[in-house]
């Protein structure tokens, strides 16, 4: 019998325990809307939502033919937010500075492959 699938707030749970780095979190559905977040502020949520939205957008438009954007790191001196994008889930992180690139989007994939 196969295992059930992760819901999206017990797979924030799950980031959780993996990454000590990630300030925030949130899990959008297939259309985009908002299905777990970390933190008690809806409002905090629904901008990150917000802007990984337009970060992803932005990505897929600066090379055109390219198709949906997979994946995404943005990196500032203060911390980088990564974003995966799989099995009809978007998956957003916001970390410290110093966060694995290769290893948080392993986490994040593999999150999105138990969600599906």
């Amino acid at each position: 019998m196969p295992e059930p699938a992760l819901t999206p707030p017990l797979a924030l749970e799950y980031l959780d325990e993996l990454s000590v780095d990630i300030r925030a979190a949130a899990i959008l559905d297939s259309s985009g809307e908002l299905a777990a977040h970390s933190g008690d502020s809806r409002e905090r949520a629904e901008r990150m939502r917000g802007l990984v939205l337009e970060l992803l957008e932005r990505a897929q438009t600066a090379v055109p033919g390219v198709g949906e954007v997979p994946q995404l790191e943005v990196s500032t001196p203060n911390g980088a937010v990564f974003a995966v994008r799989e099995n009809g889930w978007t998956i957003a992180v916001v970390t410290g500075r110093y966060t694995l690139s290769s290893l948080m989007f392993y986490d994040l994939r593999r999150v999105a492959e138990d969600l599906g």
